[in-house]
């Protein structure tokens, strides 16, 4: 997906940027009700208790943006030059998941932290190439040191530790049966985060997480499905309903080159 990179920072050593990266997360990102910023370039404010689905009308209509992100501060920004404050909103789909889970989940991240290089084996210079799992990084960097689990269809089970982008994919995209299986295990007390991945023909990988998202359920146990898209800036869908469902599906069709999968991380809400 355009926007979606990490190319200004440096490959790290896996083993010590989790342990640098959970202990940011004790010492930096817990937020009291209250403290999370409305960003200033969007003309209503977020109140604290506000519900998932708030929080996702919130945002809704923010154009997209390339390498659009919101700081720790409320200000837009881009994920590359964090020095620049732009003062229109604009998000792309990687800046929208960081910024919606900052409020669901209590956590001022610092952009920088999330676009860590999980495994060190993605970053400039890296054999396999740089950034084919940026999606992949993103959606557990965020969920690092939280109550998470891979939701898989009909009984499956994957571990996160030791996992990368290249084995960890989830399910196929196009299978509506393990949509099915799995949207029937969602609950209201947790959030969901995606990323969907594909097989590319690159020179020097196969697999691209190109795209990332959030689930969330609603008072009425509808599922609604949050993104930024290129042409449409942020939008929600309710999934629940099987046409909106195939609607996303169709924008993302199979390739001759192979199946689309679609990892979902099922992260337990924080308690009040």
């Amino acid at each position: 997906m355009a926007g979606i990179t990490r190319h200004h920072f440096k490959k790290s050593r896996p083993l010590l940027v989790v342990a640098l990266f959970g202990l940011s997360l004790l010492l930096s990102f817990d937020c009291a009700a209250g403290e999370m910023l409305s960003p200033a370039a969007l003309p209503q404010v977020l109140r604290a208790d506000a519900s998932p689905r708030d929080v996702l009308s919130f945002f809704e209509r923010t154009p997209y943006r390339p390498d659009g992100a919101i700081d720790q501060r409320g200000d837009f920004t881009f994920f590359a030059d964090q020095q620049t404050i732009l003062s229109t909103p604009g998000l792309n789909c990687s800046g929208f998941v960081v910024a919606f889970c900052r409020y669901f989940l209590k956590r001022n991240y610092h952009l920088n932290d999330v676009v860590i290089d999980r495994m060190a084996d993605s970053g400039f210079g890296a054999e396999q190439g740089e950034d084919w799992d940026f999606g992949y990084d993103l959606i557990l960097n965020l969920t690092e040191g939280m109550e998470r689990k891979v939701m898989l269809p009909f009984g499956q089970t994957a571990a996160i530790d030791g996992s990368d982008g290249a084995g960890l994919r989830g399910f196929a995209l196009h299978d509506l049966g393990a949509w099915a299986d799995v949207m029937a295990r969602m609950t209201a007390n947790h959030l969901y985060l995606f990323s969907m991945s594909k097989p590319v023909n690159f020179k020097n990988y196969k697999i691209l997480h190109h795209h990332v998202g959030v689930i969330v359920m609603d008072d009425e146990k509808h599922l609604w499905l949050g993104h930024a898209t290129t042409k449409a800036g942020v939008v929600s869908m309710d999934i629940s309903n099987l046409d909106q469902l195939k609607l996303i599906l169709d924008s993302n069709p199979d390739r001759c080159s192979g199946q689309r999968m679609i990892l979902i991380i099922e992260v337990a809400l924080p308690h009040e």
